[in-house]
Parts: C-alpha cells; structure tokens; sequence
C-alpha cells in the first residue's frame, strides 16, 4: 500500500467515527439508525477524499507521475522480437 492510501483509510475511518459519534447524540429516538447511518457514511466518505485531494494534492500526483515514468521506462527496454 501506498502512503497515500494509508492517509485516506486513516482519515476516512476518524471522520467516518466522528459522524456515527453525531448520529448516536442526536436527541431523537430513531427506530432504525442505519437509516440514517447508511447516507451520513456514504456522503462522509465522498467529503473525505474531496478533502483529500485539497490537501494532499501534491503528493498524489507525485505518485502517479512515478508510476507512471515506471511503466514507461519497462516498456522502452524491449525492443522487439529477437533483439
């Protein structure tokens, strides 16, 4: 795994916590929490890697320019049939 990839699990698990923590503090008597629960996960996790991608912008492009200059410089070694 990447950095990068550790950062956003770490992240997406403290703020997705944070949100169950509001849902089970709100003063009203739900009969069914993971209805509520379900869409506060699902729009916790798209915040998260929006916000991802706001700070750590740079630092994923690195990586993706790495590996990519990689995958180039693997290709350009063969040189054909028989050679």
């Amino acid at each position: 795994m990447n950095p990068s990839s550790i950062r956003r699990f770490i992240f997406t698990l403290i703020t997705g916590y944070l949100a169950i923590f509001g849902v089970q503090k709100i003063p009203y008597e739900l009969d069914n929490q993971w209805l509520v629960l379900i869409p506060v996960l699902i729009v916790v996790y798209i915040i998260t890697i929006w916000l991802d991608g706001i700070f750590f912008k740079d630092s994923a492009v690195e990586a993706t320019t790495e590996s990519r200059t990689k995958k180039v410089q693997k290709q350009s070694s063969n040189k054909g049939f028989g050679q």
